[in-house]
């Protein structure tokens, strides 16, 4: 899997070949084969790769934290070779109906899925919720595939900056609760 994440990453999903896998990974095509008989896949488990990057169910019991807690695990798992793997799977999905799907399954799914569980709580607890989770994992998930893709962001950091977490969990959890100024004390 190293060498195909390794050469999504440089040479890009057209120039993916099993010869090419076989001859990073230091194998034989024979031995490529038997384990993964097509590019595709290849693809899938390179997709399952990346799905293995997501982590359990985050529960801190407040919907800010859940969201930043989520956020960095993010940053962390879509940092460097997988971020730069998945730009370059997304740019080509836009072609390929099964591999628009494949990641579909494996980044986009379960990134909405952990946004449920974690707004499901939320509203279970009172929390204000400002999005459901399918628009939240568009919007997650659309705004580090960006910041990979269009400013090369490569560290953590630059995948997912504070900027855009704050602004994240804002949309997500909604504008937080105004407070009437007249109804403070000692005025």
């Amino acid at each position: 899997m190293e060498a195909v994440l390794s050469l999504l990453a440089d040479e890009g999903y057209a120039r993916l070949t099993t010869a090419a896998v076989a001859k990073r990974a230091g194998v034989s095509t024979a031995t490529l084969y038997r384990r993964w008989p097509s590019k595709r896949d290849l693809l899938l488990a390179a997709a399952g790769s990346i799905a293995e990057s997501e982590t359990a169910d985050i529960d801190t019991g407040a919907l800010e934290s859940d969201l930043r807690t989520l956020f960095a695990q993010k940053r962390r798992a879509l940092s460097g070779r997988i971020g730069a793997t998945l730009v370059t799977l997304v740019g080509e999905a836009a072609h390929d109906a099964e591999l628009a799907a494949i990641i579909r399954t494996s980044v986009f799914t379960p990134t909405r899925d952990h946004l449920a569980a974690i707004l499901h709580r939320a509203e279970a607890r009172g929390e204000h919720i400002g999005a459901d989770a399918d628009a939240a994992a568009h919007v997650l998930v659309g705004a580090i595939l960006a910041r990979i893709a269009l400013a090369g962001a490569e560290d953590g950091a630059a995948v997912l900056p504070e900027d855009d977490v704050s602004l994240l969990v804002r949309a997500i959890a909604g504008p937080a609760e105004r407070r009437n100024p007249h109804d403070e004390k000692g005025r």
